[in-house]
Parts: structure tokens; C-alpha cells; sequence
């Protein structure tokens, strides 16, 4: 399954939970999410987005992304199109295959459907974009594309500055 390491250090974590009609950021519906902008170079391990893909829809077979340094070096799937598709996206520009976002859904109303921005917000999910996240506090990446991969069933453990690891996530149930 997946196992990814990233940082977070200097970067603010934005939960998305409200419409902000004043400022008009982050208006994405529905809301539900807490997101942030990793160190683009932090990232490392596979991710196995067994979900949904933005801009691709529900899969058929599970993604599989190594990832070394923050950037994609290898991707596998039994489903050559979506792995073309996922290819190519990648290819886009320079940018586009460097980690953009972590993110947790939040919303126990979102449901599993055709539309990624609902999908993206379902309460125990993660998922992890590639590609610009120059909008994001810290964000670094201009890529013109931003990927989302979405992990069902997620375990997500933090270390702290202390060195404590704390589970926040297991097996997408929030630990309280």
C-alpha cells in the first residue's frame, strides 16, 4: 500500500470548512478539507491512489506513484489509459510532477461520486496532488497543472518536533 514521508516545516495548514465571501479564497464546494502545501522536495515513498483521480474520474485498477525527492519517478497501473492519461499529465511542464498538496477530507456528508471536488472531501480520505500549488501559504510550485490522487482507507501518523509520532489517521478513522 502506500507509505510516504513528507514536511510540513514552515508551511501553514489551511482547513476549508467555510465560504469566505469577502476574499473569495478557497471557494471550492463543497468545502471539507484540511490542506497544505508539503516542501516540494520532502516527499518521498509510493503512493497507491486507489480512488479517483482529478481530471480522470473513479479508476478501475489502483495508480501506483514512487516518488523521490518531492518528484514522480515512476508510475504503474493494470489500466494502460488512465496510466497514459497520468503519464501525460505529469509531462505536462517542468512542474507538474512535484508534489503540490496533502490533504484530509472532512466532510461526513461527502459521498463517492463522478464529480472530484466531493470526492476529494470524504471524511477518512487523503489525497496527494501533484503540480501547482503556488496559491497555497508556502507554496513554491507554478507548475499550470495540479493532479489529485485520492487514497481510500488512509493511516497517517505525524512526528512532531518533539519526535513524539502521533496516529492522526487509521485505516480512515480519525483518532481522537
Amino acid at each position: 500500500g502506500t507509505r510516504l514521508t513528507l514536511s510540513t516545516k514552515g508551511r501553514e495548514f489551511i482547513t476549508d470548512t467555510k465560504l469566505d465571501w469577502k476574499t473569495m479564497k478557497w471557494m471550492n464546494l463543497p468545502t471539507g478539507e484540511v490542506f497544505v502545501a508539503p516542501v516540494e522536495d520532502s516527499l518521498n515513498g509510493k503512493l497507491v491512489c486507489d480512488m479517483a483521480i482529478g481530471g480522470i474520474g473513479k479508476l478501475r485498477q489502483p495508480v501506483e506513484v514512487t516518488v523521490k525527492n518531492g518528484r514522480v519517478k515512476t508510475v504503474s497501473s493494470q489500466d494502460n489509459e488512465h496510466l497514459q492519461r497520468v503519464k501525460q499529465t505529469f509531462a505536462t511542464d517542468d512542474w507538474s510532477d512535484v508534489v503540490g498538496e496533502f490533504a484530509f477530507g472532512i466532510n461526513p456528508k461527502a459521498t463517492f461520486v463522478e464529480e472530484f471536488l466531493e470526492a476529494e472531501k470524504i471524511l477518512g480520505t487523503v489525497h496527494v496532488a501533484f503540480g501547482e500549488n503556488m496559491d497555497m501559504p508556502g507554496g513554491k510550485n507554478p507548475s499550470k497543472n495540479h493532479m489529485d490522487l485520492l487514497i481510500s482507507e488512509p493511516t497517517v501518523k505525524v512526528t512532531k518536533e518533539n519526535g513524539e509520532t502521533v496516529t492522526v489517521l487509521e485505516k480512515g478513522y480519525f483518532r481522537k
